[in-house]
């Protein structure tokens, strides 16, 4: 730690003892000695704190133990049919986006949405990306199946499938991903994902690649096209994947390419997107609104 210049000058004076004192009071003509050299320490590198993790999406969960691996399962009288039902029109209320009468246009943010009003009634809530199973206890809980083949909201009696004891839920936990560089984000996991009508970051992602295609020349080979489209061979599979990375991290995304796709978040880890930008296995570039390929809630990474 380095010294500050009036500590330094406090303990150089100390050190100078009486001959100090005595040239201070305007004695003899000599010159003052010359006091040590202060002390300089080496810089120490300040350690970057990790971003703060997220909130538990459902503190009736946290309170529950793991879910059995393999419950005894049967058909019985549900107990939570009205809460789950109730819960849907609460969320097509506080979310109408996300919803076109009962079909629901987000699949994650529908799951999502389910398992924080049901934690509101104290209710434990929690899917694999398909049932959607509901607890109060370790003791047993209910699985719901609340969603059509075709994304329709399911309700009523319809959607009770089973009941199972002990409980399934909370469904245990995956680890988290690393921290990706660069991002001001802590690491997340997705509890489902669907295809939007759209793709919130789509433009952004189309921009990137004409900036790449661009600024980046040499990783392309413009001569040769995908047969029916303007879709450029790629060189260097692993410098035009970075180099998207790299792009989008600029424009304030935490970014990373997964060996398929690219994933993106942006402020929050509600959601992210992923986005195809190659084709045929990585021997041409993608274009066009075929790029997006779904939105997971909350953030797959």
């Amino acid at each position: 730690m380095r010294l500050s210049a009036s500590r330094f000058v406090g303990l150089a004076l100390v050190g100078l003892g009486a001959v100090a004192l005595s040239v201070c009071g305007g004695g003899g003509g000599g010159s003052s000695p010359s006091g040590p050299a202060p002390p300089t320490a080496p810089p120490v590198a300040t350690p970057t704190a990790a971003p703060p993790g997220d909130p538990v999406l459902s503190a009736s969960c946290a309170k529950l133990p793991v879910g059995a691996l393999t419950p005894s399962c049967k058909t019985d009288t549900p107990d939570f049919q009205a809460q789950v039902d109730e819960a849907i029109r609460t969320l097509q209320a506080e979310q109408p986006q996300i919803f076109q009468g009962d079909q629901v246009l987000s699949v994650g943010a529908y799951y999502v949405g389910l398992i924080k009003i049901l934690d509101r009634q104290g209710l434990c809530a929690d899917t694999e990306g398909e049932e959607l199973g509901v607890a109060k206890t370790a003791s047993y809980n209910e699985q719901y199946d609340v969603l059509s083949a075709k994304n329709g909201a399911r309700f009523g009696p319809v959607s009770y499938r089973s009941t199972c004891s002990p409980s399934a839920v909370p469904l245990p936990t995956r680890g988290l991903p690393p921290q990706q560089a660069g991002c001001p984000l802590a690491p997340s996991l997705e509890i489902a994902c669907g295809r939007e009508p759209e793709g919130k970051y789509y433009v952004e992602v189309e921009a990137a690649i004409t900036q790449i295609l661009k600024e980046k020349p040499e990783l392309f080979d413009f001569t040769d096209t995908a047969p029916g489209t303007d879709f450029v061979r790629i060189r260097d599979y692993a410098g035009y994947t970075k180099g998207m990375v790299d792009i989008m991290t600029t424009k304030g995304y935490c970014a990373k390419h997964d060996g398929e796709e690219l994933a993106l978040k942006k402020g929050s880890n509600t959601s992210s997107e992923q986005y195809d930008v190659d084709l045929q296995g990585g021997l041409y570039i993608r274009r066009g609104p075929g790029i997006y390929r779904v939105s997971c809630y909350p953030a797959a990474f």
